[in-house]
């Protein structure tokens, strides 16, 4: 199994031209209660570096900015508003706690549905069709289908670059979504799978397994090679 990884790797490198594959997410925030939130949330429109470049401003400030938001469009309810504050604040906060306290989270069940509405809807919207030109849609999208593995390697390691959805267009980043467990990553790829119209086209040996997520990590891609993959099995 590992073999075939480490071919992959080495395949996508050649076609892209380098050596070396570029890391997924330069920023990485603090373990902690609504890390998860936050990193769904807030990569809607920016990475990571504006909150690592803003921490240690005081609870008020970081209000103000999830103020600043909703403005913009960021959706988010009471509840999950408040854990996000809580997590700014604490973590990113003027007195964060000890990375040793802050990496005591207790997991949970995965549960594709919730992590769905944290991770994705902000961009690809609840009903999973997407913002025409900006974000493609999940709902009906071919690529959920062309390769058994390829939704998995872009929320390990994101995508970047023009793909056509339906005969529409978009050139944008998506993100890496690795800070997820294995488990949450493969409740997240069944979900989306089995859900809306996509359900029709969903049989069992789609299904994702953990284990299968872990072995996909490592040799670790980038966003330029996840395209490379897509590309050679949409091809096929």
């Amino acid at each position: 199994m590992k073999v075939h990884f480490l071919l992959l790797a080495c395949v996508v490198s050649l076609l892209l031209g380098r050596a070396e594959v570029e890391a997924a997410d330069p920023f990485e925030l603090p373990r902690g209660p609504g890390r998860q939130l936050v990193y769904g949330k807030c990569r809607t429109c920016h990475d990571l570096q504006y909150l690592v470049d803003s921490a240690g401003v005081d609870a008020a400030t970081w209000d103000g900015l999830l103020d600043d938001m909703e403005g913009y469009g960021c959706e988010f309810d009471a509840t999950e508003r408040e854990r996000l504050l809580a997590y700014l604040s604490t973590f990113l906060g003027p007195t964060p706690p000890p990375a040793s306290a802050a990496g005591a989270v207790t997991p949970s069940k995965a549960d594709g549905a919730s992590l769905f509405r944290e991770q994705c809807a902000s961009c690809h919207q609840e009903n999973g069709r997407g913002v025409p030109g900006d974000f493609p849609p999940l709902d009906g999208n071919p690529d959920l289908f062309a390769d058994r593995l390829l939704p998995v390697y872009v929320l390990l390691f994101g995508l970047e670059g023009e793909i056509t959805v339906n005969g529409n267009r978009f050139d944008g980043v998506m993100p890496a979504f690795s800070h997820l467990s294995d488990a949450e990553i493969a409740a997240l790829v069944n979900h989306i799978r089995s859900n809306w119209s996509n359900r029709v086209r969903f049989e069992p040996a789609f299904t994702i397994r953990a284990s299968e997520v872990a072995d996909l990590r490592e040799p670790a891609l980038g966003p330029g090679d996840v395209q490379a993959y897509r590309r050679l099995r949409l091809a096929r």
